[in-house]
């Protein structure tokens, strides 16, 4: 759990956590899925919750379970980050086959006139 200067029960800091946790999960499954702009949606959120349940003012009631929420949302940024970084790789190369698809049919066309 959590516990920042501006919030008053630490019950809710440990859900923001969990929340935290459920978002970067959501975001997990996304990708998974596909659903590129729905992660970036999602991401754009998670920011804000993430800055709130870190911010400088934060402290830890229970390092322990922070660190095990901790480890388990950057498990889960690092295997959305490899995923987003095969789609790109993979996007890139279709469009540098298209290019060169369309060189030959350029060529070829050329040729033919």
């Amino acid at each position: 759990m959590i516990n920042t200067a501006k919030s008053g029960s630490s019950a809710g800091n440990k859900c923001r956590l969990e929340q935290l946790l459920a978002q970067t999960q959501h975001m997990h499954d996304l990708a998974i899925d596909g659903e590129w702009e729905k992660v970036a949606a999602l991401e754009h959120e998670r920011k804000n919750l993430m800055n709130t349940c870190f911010s400088s003012e934060a402290e830890f009631d229970d390092p322990q379970i922070a660190a095990h929420y901790v480890q388990e949302i950057i498990g889960l940024n690092k295997k959305v980050i490899t995923m987003g970084a095969e789609v790109r790789e993979s996007l890139g190369n279709a469009l540098g086959d298209f290019q060169r698809g369309r060189q030959a049919t350029q060529a070829y066309q050329k040729v033919g006139s």
